[in-house]
């Protein structure tokens, strides 16, 4: 069985070799910059810094070619072991010893996980498959290029302004609707909504098979407010198909619910459904453990004279864990583009108050701080 926590150490080596590839596009870019800042309007070859970039370009993506290999194989790995857990579910373990699965449906259950698997490679294959990294890298180039040409303002301002906001916004994902979005963010995203879809796409085909006529939320503490009242319920399959649909539903006890908008196991829903058989399966939540985390959760504490709830105050800190990691990046960007001390101790400045928020807000809500996350390849704290 993968664990949270064996979950959690995957996707850490997936955002290493990620971080690794932005810290190559943030120093490319960098030292360039530092190229064009020694020039003046008549010593500029636009044709040479060009040349240089496409180089650089080629490298980076080459880099990200290579870590996307090697995290295909993890990201694989992550979602055979999510399918394999599915086969060994108490619920299920018994009667498929008695009763295997046919061959054609284990075979499709295969390929829903390699499906999966392809969706969430395209997220990363998509920014070398795009102009994304061209776009950012062009972009810099040229603002570099009018700052030394106009003059209007001191080229290290303008160097800093370019930097800063490349080592902020990262590595990003560009969709087809003109979104954008860190790589490192919709990455781990995806491969935890899509650890859900293969656990729940099993777990339904499963019970389709044996002859399960219903399902039952999974559940947890500081659940979001949408999904806390229907989690750890049971639902027969045409109530979950109206939920899922958006539209109102009743469950097994005969309790009603108005419809929501956000189907379970996806748009960053931690819950997923699991076959269950009115019959002979027992609720693995009581109506007293669901009815406790949610007055706990309501409870919640207080931050800053403001109250959250305990769902809040987690979001709070997932919040602060990416702009500590965005603060981080840029600082690195200062480092490499010169050593621009005075932007590191701004940076850190920054850094050290979110830091102290996020801890603050960890040991006010009683959660648990995820260091890791916080963390930012090649990051050197300076003093302030």
């Amino acid at each position: 069985m993968l664990t949270e926590k064996e979950l959690e150490a995957a996707i850490e080596r997936v955002m290493g070799r990620l971080n690794e590839v932005n810290q190559l596009y943030i120093k490319k870019i960098a030292a360039q910059l530092l190229k064009i800042g020694e020039l003046n309007a008549t010593s500029i070859n636009r044709i040479i810094v060009m040349t240089e970039m496409g180089a650089n370009i080629r490298e980076i993506t080459r880099a990200l070619a290579t870590a996307t290999a090697m995290n295909l194989r993890d990201i694989y790995a992550i979602y055979q072991t999510a399918l394999d857990d599915s086969y060994t579910d108490p619920r299920f373990k018994t009667a498929l010893e008695s009763r295997p699965l046919p061959p054609e449906q284990n075979a499709r259950l295969t390929q829903f996980a390699q499906n999966v698997s392809t969706q969430t490679a395209q997220t990363m294959l998509n920014l070398s498959n795009t102009t994304a990294v061209a776009e950012t890298y062009q972009e810099a180039v040229d603002k570099a290029i009018a700052a030394v040409s106009t003059g209007g303002i001191s080229y290290t301002e303008a160097a800093r302004d370019i930097i800063r906001e490349l080592g902020y916004n990262g590595l990003q994902v560009q969709y087809e609707s003109g979104y954008h979005r860190r790589l490192d963010s919709a990455v781990r995203q995806n491969i935890i909504d899509g650890v859900n879809q293969i656990n729940q796409n099993a777990s339904l085909s499963m019970g389709d098979t044996l002859g399960f006529d219903a399902v039952e939320l999974s559940a947890h503490a500081n659940s979001a407010p949408d999904h806390e009242p229907v989690q750890g319920r049971v639902f027969l399959r045409s109530e979950f198909e109206k939920m899922q649909n958006g539209e109102d539903f009743t469950d097994v006890d005969g309790n009603r619910y108005a419809g929501f908008p956000r189907p379970i196991g996806e748009w960053n829903c931690m819950h997923i459904a699991m076959s269950f058989d009115t019959r002979y399966s027992i609720r693995r939540y009581t109506d007293a453990q669901l009815q406790q985390w949610k007055v706990d959760n309501a409870k919640g504490c207080t931050i800053n004279g403001k109250h959250y709830t305990l769902y809040q105050a987690r979001q709070l800190m997932r919040q602060l864990e990416t702009k500590i990691r965005r603060e981080k990046d840029a600082a690195n960007a200062a480092r490499l583009n010169g050593n621009d001390m005075e932007a590191r101790r701004a940076h850190q400045r920054t850094i050290n108050s979110l830091s102290a928020q996020y801890y603050a807000t960890a040991k006010a809500a009683g959660l648990t701080p995820r260091s890791a996350r916080l963390s930012v390849e090649g990051f050197k704290m300076v003093k302030v």
